[in-house]
């Protein structure tokens, strides 16, 4: 019988990235569009000029959700019901989240350095709508995007996203509470089950997830009736 796991080195932690991104003004359906196909392509790599080949162990992605709130979005015509999530005046709103694995600088690495993926994540720099931020800043969009993009700047460009991060890239995923100082607890189903751990280890996983990825076809699913469809 196995021991209970009863510590997780860093490399195998999971971390959430939860992102609150000020973009322009009616831009906000491309954004999503973008990340979207950033994050399949991050699943689509191959050999060769586009990138190392199958990184979805480097970049460890378990889950990403992307969403866009159209500008002036607020308490009194919200898209969702929480007086607190609304726009900045005049931009639209780009809220991303993510669990991955390892620290954050090393996970962000593994997408900067793939060109194809790069280009994508210019694109959300030139997007982005950074009113308060001095365009010298060589955090800011701006800048970076000036000095040769995120290739160019990547400890920049992890500066850029923590500026928008509110989750903490230190608190990882456990299943109680790591201190009594934190501000919120992020629970992890099986902390330490990296994505890399999967794959070498899960006999199925390379047939059942192959690289590049295969296409799937979702069975529809049901909502509950709620008397208001």
């Amino acid at each position: 019988m196995a021991d209970p796991i009863t510590f997780v080195a860093a490399p195998q932690q999971q971390h959430m990235l939860f992102m609150f991104l000020p973009i322009k003004k009616g831009t906000f359906k491309k954004a999503v569009e973008a990340v979207s196909e950033l994050s399949n392509a991050a699943k689509m790599v191959t050999t060769g000029t586009q990138g190392p080949g199958d990184i979805r162990a480097s970049t460890g992605v378990h889950f990403s959700f992307f969403y866009g709130l159209p500008a002036d979005t607020t308490p009194v015509n919200p898209v969702l019901p929480v007086p607190s999530f609304q726009t900045a005046p005049g931009r639209d709103l780009l809220v991303v989240q993510a669990l991955y694995d390892a620290d954050f600088a090393p996970y962000i690495s593994a997408f900067v350095n793939v060109p194809a993926i790069a280009i994508g994540l210019n694109y959300v720099l030139s997007i982005t709508d950074e009113i308060d931020v001095d365009p010298n800043d060589p955090t800011s969009a701006a800048f970076i995007l000036a000095n040769g993009g995120v290739v160019s700047n990547p400890d920049a460009f992890n500066c850029f996203l923590m500026r928008y991060n509110f989750a903490d890239p230190t608190l990882p995923a456990s299943l109680a509470p790591v201190s009594k100082t934190q501000k919120y607890l992020f629970q992890g189903t099986f902390p330490g089950l990296t994505v890399g751990n999967i794959l070498q280890n899960y006999p199925d996983a390379n047939t059942l997830w192959p690289f590049p990825a295969a296409p799937i076809e979702f069975a529809q699913s049901v909502a509950p009736s709620c008397g208001d469809d």
